[in-house]
């Protein structure tokens, strides 16, 4: 994690890179809402003829560092042509340089498949590339600041592990998160440190984001070694997608990850559908 002065100096450059100035020296407006109104998908909005017109969670790619190689584009298409609803960028050891060429590349699969574009973590990378949100952890950059910065008009996830505080604050009126991630389900090599909270912790914290949303939809969405197997047991304890990314990922060839994307999407619709409204 970059210190919190070189992630201000990233976005600082992201937002030179992308050509964002206030319309005067002297317009007073504070720096997120000039930022945010420049880049909001409505502004934006014959740019990004294919974006979604509301996004879908149900079967939300990650992806890993890990899974960084010749075959990374190809797997992610392969996963959007199965069935993929959302795709979250997540590259913890590349450099900006190397983030932001990804994130062009998978900008272009995502817009062609008319799903959004995540970013985790960097709000600079999330702006140079045109993405359609950012997805922002505990101990990344401050939601409030996150919110501020993004605008009211892009995508804003925010990870709670399960918290009730956490959740409280991702939905208070200078945050409003559009979707939440849970605790971690069971243990994950690309996320070692987590406490496996199972599934059973599905159900509280649904009860707690109804509480909190103030009549707002705001998707939960089950991550944390979630595969074929358990992705529908996530659905019917209250999730209403699932991350995967070794699900997805870890597969020799592109088709193999196609094909597990189209099971684990049969799987979670099929879910989804027996849930009582």
């Amino acid at each position: 994690m970059a210190p919190p002065g070189a992630m201000f100096g990233s976005v600082n450059v992201a937002v030179r890179v992308a050509g964002v100035r206030c319309a005067s020296r002297y317009d007073r407006r504070p720096v997120g809402t000039c930022v945010g109104s420049l880049f909001s998908r409505r502004q934006l909005s014959s740019a990004r003829s294919s974006a979604p017109a509301w996004p879908n969670y149900s079967l939300y790619l990650v992806t890993d560092d890990a899974y960084l190689d010749d075959k990374f584009l190809a797997k992610i298409e392969a996963g959007l042509e199965g069935g993929v609803t959302a795709v979250q960028l997540r590259l913890k050891h590349v450099s900006t340089a190397e983030y932001v060429r990804w994130g062009e590349e998978v900008r272009r699969l995502t817009r062609a498949a008319g799903v959004p574009l995540i970013v985790d973590d960097r709000l600079d990378v999330a702006l140079a590339v045109d993405a359609d949100g950012l997805h922002v952890g505990g101990d990344d950059l401050p939601w409030r600041a996150a919110r501020r910065l993004l605008g009211p008009d892009r995508i804003l996830g925010c990870s709670t592990y399960g918290r009730a505080d956490l959740v409280r604050e991702a939905l208070s009126p200078e945050v409003r998160a559009d979707n939440l991630g849970s605790g971690a389900i069971f243990g994950s090599p690309t996320k070692q440190s987590s406490v496996p909270k199972g599934v059973e912790h599905l159900g509280p914290l649904r009860k707690v984001v109804l509480e909190e949303a103030a009549g707002r939809s705001v998707p939960i969405i089950a991550i944390g070694g979630v595969g074929l197997e358990s992705a529908a047991a996530c659905i019917r304890s209250g999730a209403d997608g699932i991350a995967a990314v070794s699900a997805l990922l870890q597969h020799e060839d592109a088709e193999g990850t196609k094909r597990a994307a189209q099971a684990m999407r049969a799987a979670i619709e099929e879910a989804l559908s027996g849930r009582p409204e």
